[in-house]
């Protein structure tokens, strides 16, 4: 192994370096290069991810902080593993931030918004009715598609602690989703049908209805991740 220990009295280039070595290992987990659970060593983890071993080890404290890896003295680093106990935590958590959040989304975001969300909504179920349902590409746009209503309700509530506890409990849900597979489960309908009907309720300006609709949404979707 090249030695990558070497110091950079550049703080610039120094936090750029651990950036970089902070969004590979996110690429690489969320990307199944690295797999929930793994255990690794610095060294492994710096070979795997072609990042020196100083900033890895700066971008590690942080990935300890968002509950991501858990670091063992003396055993190296564990990527962290959801079981259901914690997948039940990361949708109660969304539950109560996203009916909240969904009110204010209802009452600013311009109407325009809405139907495009709703037309890219629209668009996938029926591209997904003419289509070979175990595509894994439509997978992956299914994952685009779920996360742009998602996203966009968070993004335009002002309120930056709950826009991080937002995505570290959306993260824990697709861990979880990525120990068990991508079943067939997956591919199914329902969720999107279920953000039909809260698009709908947006569209009328109807925030308890709409976060009525996101509740039964984010109920559905645990109770589908737990059985498949």
């Amino acid at each position: 192994m090249i030695d990558k220990t070497l110091k950079n009295d550049d703080p610039a280039k120094s936090q750029n370096l651990r950036q970089r070595a902070y969004g590979a290992f996110r690429n690489a987990l969320f990307s199944g290069a690295i797999k929930p659970g793994e255990f690794l060593s610095q060294r492994e983890l710096c070979e795997k991810l072609e990042s020196p071993l100083g900033p890895m080890r700066e971008a590690l404290k942080a990935l300890e902080v968002e509950g991501l890896v858990t670091l063992m003295a003396k055993r190296g680093i564990q990527v962290v593993l959801i079981d259901e106990a914690q997948l039940r935590e990361a949708y109660q958590a969304r539950m109560v931030i996203e009916c909240a959040t969904i009110r204010h989304f209802a009452e600013r975001a311009p109407e325009s918004q809405i139907q495009r969300i709703q037309d890219i909504t629209q668009a996938f179920v029926d591209r997904f009715n003419k289509s070979d349902q175990q595509d894994p590409e439509l997978f992956r746009e299914k994952a685009r598609v779920d996360f742009c209503l998602h996203d966009e309700i968070m993004e335009l509530y002002d309120n930056q602690i709950l826009r991080r506890a937002f995505h570290r409990a959306t993260e824990h849900v697709r861990i979880f989703r990525m120990n068990i597979g991508k079943s067939h489960g997956f591919f199914e309908l329902p969720a999107m049908d279920e953000h039909l009907r809260i698009l709908e309720a947006l569209l009328k300006r109807d925030g308890d209805a709409a976060a009525e609709a996101m509740r039964a949404h984010l109920t559905g979707a645990r109770d589908r991740a737990i059985l498949n």
